[in-house]
């Protein structure tokens, strides 16, 4: 189980590290810092002028990416005989090494909106890939008892499409498109879709179109959660992702509405997240992976045996 557990940790220092890269992004405060990987020369800086969200995500981080040093090193030392854990664990370790060279190129660059974008992209594919560890390293110990295998690849191409949208709505973000249809919602410049405006305007109707594939995606994977067989944690887990995507349509309405309000973007950035991660999740739900017993021998040998306690 040790492996399960920090393959969660993880996941959930993941979760938080994109939690605070939406806090950098949101209160602009990418050059907080000038420099990589120091702040103005120290290790720790005076935490104010935005090197509060700045220096807090580095730190962050840099303990997301020794945690994943961490998992891989274990995944090879005590489940050396599974192949599809040792391909994802070592398919972390460089896409973790990737996102810190972007973050330092993006300080180096000045924020360039096409390496934020990518730093973002990178991002959710490896809180992808740390949530399916988190599920693969437990079903490999012990499968559940039922599950529904032909949903598999639809939750994983909705997982596909809302991670498409949360990059595309990185991209929004960083091209500073959130705001150019004003007010008007469903409506945009007078009109459904102005395709003879700028690129801004494209990128925001493209964010628009895109979120709404995307909430009737996950209503019909929750649809066919509960016709297709789909276990009780299964159906809960569905449920949830249609309240949050109900949530995530609020709060992009109320991200222009309120000018871009610090705690609205925040939330509508973390929720996007969380969606995505739900959606992963249903997937490794209804498709668990047999167990591999020689590997689960390996890590319960490693283990230290319990101690028998007899009477007097």
């Amino acid at each position: 189980m040790g492996v399960h557990r920090f393959a969660v940790t993880t996941a959930l220092a993941t979760f938080c590290l994109l939690v605070a890269g939406g806090l950098v992004s949101t209160t602009e405060s990418g050059l907080a810092c000038p420099d990589w990987p120091l702040c103005n020369g120290q290790y720790i800086p005076e935490m104010k002028d935005g090197k509060q969200f700045e220096h807090t995500h580095r730190l962050v981080a840099s303990f997301v990416g020794a945690m994943t040093f961490g998992l891989c090193a274990l995944i090879f030392k005590y489940r050396r005989e599974d192949r599809l854990l040792k391909r994802m664990g070592a398919a972390a370790v460089p896409l973790v090494i990737a996102q810190a060279l972007l973050g330092a190129l993006t300080v180096k660059m000045k924020l360039p909106w096409w390496v934020s974008s990518t730093h973002l992209a990178i991002a959710m594919a490896f809180f992808s890939l740390a949530v399916s560890l988190a599920f693969v390293t437990r079903q490999r110990l012990e499968a559940p008892a039922s599950s529904a295998p032909a949903l598999f690849r639809p939750a994983v191409g909705v997982a596909a499409l809302v991670y498409a949208q949360v990059v595309l709505g990185a991209v929004m973000r960083h091209t500073r498109s959130g705001l150019v249809c004003g007010f008007e919602f469903p409506w945009c410049l007078g009109t459904v879709w102005p395709l003879s405006a700028g690129l801004g305007v494209q990128i925001h109707m493209l964010h628009r179109a895109l979120g709404m594939a995307a909430g009737a995606a996950v209503g019909w994977l929750a649809w066919a959660t509960f016709r297709r067989g789909g276990t009780a944690w299964m159906k809960r887990l569905a449920v949830a992702a249609v309240v949050g995507v109900v949530a995530q349509v609020a709060l992009g309405f109320l991200t222009v509405t309120s000018f871009r309000d610090l705690a609205v973007m925040t939330a509508h950035s973390s929720l996007g997240a969380a969606l995505l991660a739900a959606t992963w999740s249903l997937a490794w739900m209804a498709r668990p992976a047999p167990v591999a017993a020689a590997a689960v021998a390996g890590e319960r040998a490693a283990a230290p045996a319990p101690t028998k306690v007899g009477l007097a």
